[in-house]
């Protein structure tokens, strides 16, 4: 599938990340759907939509037409089969609990159009755990947005290998889209890119600071 062809995401959890990525998507023109099994952070989700859009138009952020546009885009249920049942895109951005992904990614598969590509926002689970939870495996990759997803641009995308060059470049297309910067992993590895970077600092820190170079 084509970036052209992405016209409906679901986001899967409501948490800190997939309610800001939900609304990434809804300003940028697609027609989202939000979902959660907690009633609780469902809703906390949507007030937060409701109060983020009028909030940024009062500071000259975003114009009115534009927030109350991306506000009829998104709508929020706690039925994961409605979510999902007409996506074209699918990000995942539940619990890092492999298990939980692998239901998730599960139902996914079963309730997603077959052409559906299914992303998982995991900061470091590789998609090569979660795949073979679903007949698409090709279609299933890493999207993983940074915290706090609607200000930080970086998006890394893991090409595990078994995913195709279409979903990963959909899945970079649409990074892009959603006016971000997209890095491609071509294979996977732990800790992704940032994570390994950002390791090898704290380490040579630390020696700095044992070494006596430095106070902290």
């Amino acid at each position: 599938m084509k970036i052209d062809n992405v016209k409906k995401i679901c986001v899967v959890g409501a948490g800190n990340m997939g309610h800001q990525i939900s609304l990434l998507c809804a300003i940028h023109g697609y027609k989202t759907t939000c979902t959660d099994v907690v009633p609780e952070i469902l809703k906390k989700a949507e007030k937060f939509a409701d109060t983020y859009l009028p909030g940024r138009v009062e500071k000259g952020k975003m114009a009115k037409d534009v927030a109350e546009a991306a506000r009829k885009r998104i709508s929020f249920t706690p039925d994961l089969k409605e979510a999902a049942r007409e996506a074209d895109f699918v990000i995942e951005a539940a619990t890092e609990i492999l298990d939980l992904k692998r239901k998730i990614f599960t139902d996914l598969d079963r309730h997603a159009p077959a052409h559906a590509i299914l992303a998982t926002n995991s900061s470091y689970l590789v998609s090569s755990l979660i795949a073979d939870a679903t007949k698409r495996p090709s279609q299933v990759v890493n999207m993983h947005f940074f915290n706090p997803a609607l200000v930080m641009k970086l998006v890394e995308v893991v090409k595990g290998p078994h995913v195709s060059d279409e979903t990963a470049k959909t899945t970079m297309d649409l990074s892009e889209k959603l006016e971000k910067i997209p890095v491609l992993l071509k294979k996977e590895v732990e800790g992704f890119l940032l994570n390994r970077i950002f390791r090898v600092i704290g380490q040579e820190a630390l020696w700095m600071l044992e070494m006596g170079i430095a106070t902290a």
